[in-house]
């Protein structure tokens, strides 16, 4: 098959730090290839993949200090139309949310497989309503029961388990990665080691794009950061992530709203770190409890678990991964998605 990828021109792909969807963009990029088909990508200039790349812009706009939300816009746009323009030469078009491709979609006659990174609900239906040529995929259950549509393919998110070393004997911490802004639970983390009586380290930034997300840090996170019980690490390489996630005793995910995969949580159980969630989105689907961490009801809960984190077996964990969430059953499962689409 010849296949366009597309995906937002916010990030590179791959991105330099934690980032599911353009992480995933990678991989398909990368073992498609090796499949045996031909891909081209659009996304911003600075990506880094070995199949042919098209850009509208030399560095990704999160990068970039002269771009604003206006521009933004103007090239996710244009980066969309630069593809649909030659869309026939394609057999498939693969678009990952949040990528204006559904709104071309109807210029051509090649279908285009939508990946739902997240979406609403009432977006979904009118994308079903509106762009017929347009074939979402979920990427968990739980989402596609959010849907409301459980008839919609699901294709999980693959993990690059060589890109992830694995840690047998953690150090005495916990590990929360995620963005600034309240439906990562940050704040309700560090309240959760601190009752819990554990170190706690913080990976994540502020979010330019979102007006919220400095005064969140600022009154909800910084006070709490003094260099020893809480540690806050900005930003790291992908790289020194993955360490980092292998060094944790445990990983404290408590959501507060319905994450529709977490690509840090199945990295981190990779590692061997146990996770701990609240039972919110996909986490049921994520997480073995009881075998790879533990799903808890309540904040209650969520300490006794913190405290019973050892019991765990990290060998288990990355196991589970591999059994569940790898590369080649991700690509397994897109390729299945495009042949069923092209023989419809």
């Amino acid at each position: 098959m010849n296949i366009a990828q597309i995906t937002s021109v916010y990030l590179p792909v791959p991105p330099k730090t934690h980032g599911g969807t353009e992480r995933i963009v990678y991989y398909l990029c990368r073992e498609l290839p090796r499949r045996g088909h031909k891909v081209e990508l659009f996304a911003s200039g600075d990506s880094k993949v070995d199949c042919p790349l098209h850009a509208v812009l030399p560095v990704a706009s999160l990068d970039d200090p002269q771009s604003t939300i206006y521009l933004e816009k103007e090239f996710e746009a244009r980066n969309t139309y630069n593809l649909y323009r030659q869309a026939e030469r394609f057999d498939i078009v693969h678009a990952h949310w949040p990528t204006l491709a559904s709104y071309f979609s109807t210029r051509t006659k090649t279908p285009t497989v939508m990946t739902y990174a997240y979406i609403e609900k009432d977006l979904h239906e009118y994308y079903r309503r509106t762009f017929p040529n347009c074939f979402p995929v979920c990427i968990s259950r739980a989402q596609a029961h959010m849907l409301g549509d459980e008839a919609l393919p699901v294709v999980y998110n693959g993990v690059d388990l060589d890109a992830i070393p694995f840690n047998r004997e953690p150090e005495d911490f916990f590990l929360v990665v995620g963005r600034m802004t309240p439906g990562k639970g940050i704040a309700e983390a560090i309240r959760i080691a601190k009752k819990a009586g554990v170190r706690l380290v913080i990976v994540g930034g502020v979010t330019k794009h979102l007006p919220w997300s400095e005064e969140y840090f600022l009154k909800e996170v910084k006070p709490h950061i003094d260099g020893e019980r809480i540690r806050h690490i900005e930003s790291l390489p992908y790289g020194e992530l993955m360490r980092w996630m292998g060094r944790a005793k445990g990983f404290l995910f408590p959501l507060q709203w319905d994450e529709p995969f977490g690509m840090v949580v199945a990295e981190a159980m990779a590692a061997g770190a146990p996770v701990i969630a609240y039972p919110r989105g996909s986490m049921p689907e994520l997480i073995n409890h009881g075998e790879t961490g533990f799903v808890a009801a309540d904040e209650d809960a969520m300490i006794d678990s913190v405290r019973s984190v050892g019991k765990i077996d990290r060998a288990r964990c990355r196991a589970w991964v591999a059994e569940r969430f790898s590369v080649a059953g991700m690509i397994d499962g897109y390729e299945a998605v495009y042949r069923n689409i092209l023989h419809e």
